[in-house]
């Protein structure tokens, strides 16, 4: 089957313009709710501090504003690493990108009756009359579990089929994550370990720890 896009010859995904300028926006997009989290989270701090050194006979509208800063604190601190989350999921994108070429998958699809809180189980085919991979993780990080069915037409994919990697819609955008999310059976476990070059290329990118199936 013909890709619906010319996939970049480039040898790495990231030497790509196209590919390199739609990880840009992501990381813009992803990085501009940090600093007004950030500064909320500080400025709660502060305050807490401001009014801890008071004495005990405070004024009603302090202790107001002094319990709603406590109750505040570590719901403010939780979404300041949650998003953190997508900064560094696209940091791992960029990571891939940098050691794989793009190739094409002739449809990507979620994994019926597979349930996952935190991810996007998904099946990849490669031939358009082959046969499905296992169930795999996949995560937008911008929008955890978005998917626009676009990747069921054809997609690209960077990474190893064992470990994972990143797909796109062709394109190279919508970019996600991809992890294994089943078992490598322990024959083709020992076939993967004996091929130290697939190995080394697989740690470069950082994809090797993300199956934990695969650790001796």
């Amino acid at each position: 089957m013909t890709p619906p896009v010319q996939i970049p010859t480039d040898e790495c995904a990231f030497d790509d313009p196209e590919t390199r300028r739609n990880w840009q926006l992501a990381r813009l997009r992803a990085g501009a709710v940090l600093p007004p989290v950030i500064i909320l989270l500080l400025a709660t701090l502060v305050v807490m501090g401001m009014l801890g050194d008071r004495p005990t006979t405070q004024p009603m509208w302090m202790r107001v504003v002094g319990l709603v800063c406590v109750v505040a604190a570590p719901f403010t601190f939780a979404y300041a690493l949650y998003s953190l989350g997508p900064v560094l999921r696209l940091r791992r994108i960029r990571r891939v990108l940098r050691v794989y070429p793009w190739e094409y998958r002739t449809s990507v699809r979620p994994a019926p009756g597979v349930k996952d809180t935190m991810a996007l189980p998904v099946r990849v085919r490669t031939e358009a009359e082959g046969d499905w991979s296992r169930t795999m993780r996949a995560v937008n990080p911008l929008q955890r579990k978005r998917w626009t069915g676009e990747m069921e037409h054809g997609a690209w994919f960077a990474g190893d089929p064992e470990f994972g990697g990143v797909i796109a819609v062709p394109g190279a955008t919508d970019l996600m994550t991809l992890e294994r999310g089943t078992r490598t059976p322990p024959d083709l476990h020992r076939e993967i370990a004996r091929d130290k070059e697939r190995m080394a290329q697989a740690k470069r990118a950082g994809i090797a720890t993300l199956s934990a199936s695969l650790r001796a």
